[in-house]
């Protein structure tokens, strides 16, 4: 699956109760608005280490191509203002948790935390927490997505509701087709017959 698809599923891969009972409109416009807001506001919820660590796991997901890369989107500022404002308690808690337990997996894997790990060491512990995700998906644990199915869809769901990810990835345009101020009205006129 490319990004592409990833972002055209995107509406029924919602990982995030608060977000579930929002229509695909209203999804983008929350998305939107949260980019728009982002900038500037500071972080709430995230210290400078989990904006870091986010950052880079954002990064692995979705890599700098041909077109831009998670970086680009600026999605810890987006994640930050989506837990301090729409993430409920327990959902938050289960985010930051799931920070602090990809830093242990790295230290069990001989580096300082995700940040300091080598590029092999963190594909491999985010590899291993995808698999974890696909059997608790199977098993239907407890009805709350795991931690990494959590991050995937922020990931996505902050990359292509930016401005990067829509022009570039999506090819979005507000207002399709070429502004022509000075075209010929002969060109726009129909001929009797042509309809």
């Amino acid at each position: 699956m490319n990004r592409r698809e990833l972002c055209r599923v995107l509406g029924a891969a919602v990982a995030s109760p608060a977000l579930s009972r929002l229509s695909a409109n209203e999804l983008w416009a929350v998305g939107r608005r949260a980019h728009a807001r982002g900038p500037g506001l500071g972080f709430r919820v995230l210290d400078p280490h989990q904006a870091e660590t986010v950052e880079m796991i954002a990064e692995l997901i979705i890599p700098e191509t041909d077109t831009p890369g998670a970086r680009a989107a600026r999605l810890p500022e987006f994640i930050d203002l989506l837990l301090a404002e729409w993430a409920p308690d327990d959902d938050r808690k289960q985010f930051l948790d799931g920070l602090a337990d990809v830093d242990a997996r790295a230290r069990a894997a001989s580096a300082a935390d995700f940040r300091s790990a080598s590029e092999a060491q963190r594909v491999a512990i985010l590899t291993a927490l995808d698999a974890e995700a696909q059997e608790a998906r199977k098993a239907k644990a407890d009805g709350k997505p795991h931690f990494f199915d959590h991050m995937k869809f922020v990931t996505v769901y902050g990359y292509c509701t930016s401005e990067a990810g829509a022009t570039a990835e999506l090819h979005y345009e507000a207002i399709p087709g070429a502004f022509e101020p000075c075209a010929p009205m002969d060109r726009w006129r129909a001929a009797p017959g042509d309809f």
